[in-house]
């Protein structure tokens, strides 16, 4: 064989081989299949397909932005390809946003077309979680709420008084005192949260009668939606109670004479035998006590007319009235008992007597 002839047989070897390589080589086919969309902290399967193999060795690169999409199982990004292969990664979404995955090649071919995955809220994923790392639950839950704040409070005592809180009521604020007078008993706490899915409870003794003289410890415990609790303590003083049971003055229209005498509780009492019940006008000396009367009905000779006075701690005292009928036999009772008291008038009376006798006694002897 020729020179030329060995030169061109080798050129031509040359040529053939080529041709046929870049044949085998543009054969190979990269596809990516998967969803398109995937919930935040959710996972998404993503198939690689290679297909048409052409017996030639090389490498495919996979690329994608970690910040956003994490792989959960075994991912290397270079996978050497000695044939037809398929596999699959499985990705969470780890913050919202779009995320490319590119597939590259050594096989000096068009590079696959990229894969595009929205991650974000709202978005749904139909794939499973990988056995080897489980996810959360498909139902995202809201936050509770810690807030355990009041948002007002206000109290008024049983006489309507508004019951003043030092210092000023304010949320971040949790103890308070007050003092309100010994006639107020009872109060009432008006409260409202700053949020309405809390819970809030007052201590049982907010309803119960203050216990005069002393501090009555109160509770309102406010509880938040996840349970933080917070207690706000009022602490209020009732003041002593007054002890005086006396009457100041007292006056009595059916008898003008009549005269109120201190520490004296029993009075006689005389008036006409028409009058059948008593005007009485008193004032006690001290204004929270209280007055009940008795017996001032249908009045007779020897009735008697109570008058109880009970003070605000509960001390009693009691003035009576002897009723004294001015009756005929009252008068002759009365002129009687002047005449045994005044020896003038026996004398008077002794003489007249004597005076009587020697009259009847002459005109006899006439």
């Amino acid at each position: 064989m020729s020179t030329m002839k060995k030169i061109s047989c080798f050129l031509c070897f040359i040529f053939v081989a080529s041709i046929v390589g870049i044949c085998n080589v543009k054969a190979i086919n990269i596809t990516i299949e998967g969803a398109d969309k995937v919930s935040l902290n959710k996972t998404i399967d993503i198939k690689f397909t290679v297909s048409d193999y052409n017996d030639v060795p090389g490498n495919i690169y996979i690329d994608y932005p970690s910040n956003i999409l994490q792989c959960n199982s075994n991912c290397p990004k270079t996978q050497k390809i000695t044939g037809n292969t398929t596999f699959t990664y499985q990705f969470r979404g780890i913050s919202n946003g779009e995320a490319l995955i590119r597939v590259t090649s050594s096989y000096n071919i068009p590079d696959a077309s990229p894969k595009k995955i929205i991650v974000g809220a709202g978005t749904t994923s139909t794939t499973k979680p990988a056995p080897s790392a489980p996810t959360p639950s498909t139902t995202t839950q809201a936050l509770k709420s810690n807030n355990a704040n009041l948002k007002t409070l206000e109290i008024v005592g049983s006489d309507d008084s508004e019951v003043v809180l030092s210092p000023s009521f304010s949320s971040n604020v949790y103890e308070y005192s007050a003092t309100v007078a010994g006639e107020v008993k009872t109060i009432t706490i008006n409260a409202t949260m700053e949020d309405s899915k809390a819970n809030m409870v007052v201590s049982n003794n907010a309803t119960e009668e203050l216990v005069a003289g002393e501090n009555n410890k109160i509770v309102i415990t406010v509880t938040a939606e996840d349970g933080t609790k917070k207690a706000y303590t009022i602490n209020i003083k009732r003041e002593a109670l007054t002890a005086d049971a006396t009457l100041k003055s007292l006056t009595i229209k059916e008898c003008s004479d009549f005269k109120l005498k201190e520490n004296k509780f029993s009075y006689s009492v005389k008036i006409k035998d028409s009058v059948k019940k008593l005007t009485l006008d008193y004032v006690t000396s001290d204004e929270n006590a209280e007055v009940s009367i008795s017996g001032n009905e249908n009045l007779k000779n020897g009735s008697k007319v109570k008058i109880l006075v009970t003070a605000q701690d509960g001390t009693k005292k009691e003035y009576v009235l002897n009723i004294v009928k001015d009756t005929e036999t009252t008068k002759k009772s009365s002129v009687d008992v002047e005449a045994e008291k005044n020896p003038l008038i026996i004398m008077a009376l002794s003489m007249v007597a004597f005076g009587l006798i020697g009259g009847i006694i002459y005109v006899i002897k006439k």
